[in-house]
């Protein structure tokens, strides 16, 4: 996931260089198409905005091999963990409500925490640098499901029984669980699951009424 948002940075940094630069939109047509080619792309969606304005939209290859279905304006892709950043607007939502502070431990926030994981702070969480275990070394290598857990409670369970992969603050780790109990936090903030949060506080207000959430046994339209 994380090469393939590089891959589409570099291919919306290359596309932006190419306006400022007033190259014709055969070329911007030539980058894409030779990008998709090397990489083995087998579709996206572009979109460039410059000076608050749309100058580039346009939809490229299948969002389907199996079915040869387009990609077109309606297509959802899943965004993975860029769910985070709207995960980060609505911790900082709470913060401009007065309702959590950044440098406030997690555990006034969340009960049931391990005595290790109590200092953390909602900044290191939103930083990756709580020290935390991360839930993603809970998941099966092959088949993306936790090893041998049922449900959430017993992955929540597992979870806490994991050592400290840091003391907290002392060096930066990319993991999962800053995310799952900053969504506890949320939901225990606003009282209601988070995904209903996000809907309400960022999806709706920001127009956009294709985005929601799912998982592999869901059946989403035009996805």
């Amino acid at each position: 996931m994380l090469k393939l948002e590089i891959l589409l940075i570099s291919i919306l940094w290359l596309t932006t260089s190419a306006l400022r630069a007033q190259t014709s939109a055969d070329q911007v047509e030539a980058i894409i198409n030779r990008e998709m080619a090397e990489r083995r792309i087998p579709g996206l969606q572009l979109a460039v905005v410059r000076h608050g304005q749309m100058v580039l939209s346009k939809s490229y290859g299948l969002a389907n091999l199996q079915d040869s279905t387009r990609v077109d304006r309606r297509t959802i892709f899943p965004i993975n963990s860029c769910t985070k950043v709207f995960t980060s607007v609505a911790i900082m939502q709470l913060v401009e409500a007065g309702k959590i502070r950044l440098s406030a431990p997690v555990a006034v926030y969340l009960d049931s925490l391990p005595e290790a994981w109590r200092p953390v702070t909602i900044r290191q969480l939103l930083t990756h640098t709580s020290g935390l275990p991360d839930l993603f070394n809970l998941l099966d290598a092959n088949t993306g499901g936790l090893v041998g857990l049922k449900n959430e409670r017993a992955s929540w369970e597992k979870l806490k029984s994991q050592p400290m992969e840091f003391a907290p603050g002392k060096s930066f780790s990319y993991n999962q669980t800053n995310g799952y109990l900053l969504g506890k936090i949320i939901t225990k903030a606003y009282g209601k699951p988070f995904v209903d949060v996000f809907a309400e506080k960022e999806f709706r207000p920001a127009g956009m009424t294709h985005t929601l959430f799912g998982d592999s046994r869901d059946v989403i339209p035009h996805l």
